[in-house]
């Protein structure tokens, strides 16, 4: 937690970390519970994002060889998620704290992470973005959504599913979308 308040500008709780070798055996399972991320000044009273748990599931042995992490699933259990712009055109998203690092110009070696990402998956979502400056905002009730594929290819197939019990979108005062249910 001292690490994340280093790093960004927002409120961060979580009441429980989960490291189990037993929950996804033979792999290792990392669960984050009931996060919460609530914006500071003029968002102190948005949660950013919110989750009953986020669950990782990770090949022990590629964490310890350091060649390629293999990721078996990562899963977002009933997150609540809202996005928004003020009229002054500031997001509460835009957490990331300044850092005195000055960027390196010259050429680099390419990062040699390699990461293997079998399948993703979101449970039962609540979203919601809402742009005061623009007149947008969307709001996505119950959405699922999950993916597969090998994200280590150059080219690769990407499958994917969602779907969502209400998604309701205005533009400028105009509904174009009212609680309309999706896959």
């Amino acid at each position: 937690k001292r690490d994340i308040y280093n790093i960004i500008n927002a409120k961060t709780d979580f009441p429980d970390l989960d490291l189990s070798f037993f929950r996804r055996f033979p792999r290792v399972s990392v669960a984050l519970e009931g996060l919460q991320v609530i914006g500071i000044d003029e968002f102190a009273k948005d949660t950013l994002i919110s989750a009953k748990e986020i669950d990782v599931a990770v090949n022990l042995f590629s964490l310890i060889s350091g060649d390629e992490m293999k990721v078996y699933s990562v899963t977002i259990d009933e997150p609540r998620i809202h996005a928004l712009v003020n009229k002054d055109g500031k997001a509460n998203w835009d957490i990331a704290k300044q850092t005195d690092e000055t960027t390196d110009t010259t050429a680099s070696e390419p990062s040699a992470f390699k990461m293997n990402l079998k399948k993703y998956a979101v449970n039962n979502a609540y979203i919601l973005y809402d742009d005061a400056t623009t007149g947008m905002s969307s709001e996505m009730v119950n959405f699922t959504h999950e993916g597969r594929g090998d994200f280590t290819s150059e080219a690769f197939t990407l499958s994917t599913e969602s779907r969502a019990d209400a998604i309701t979108f205005n533009y400028g005062g105009i509904p174009y979308l009212n609680k309309t249910k999706t896959s």
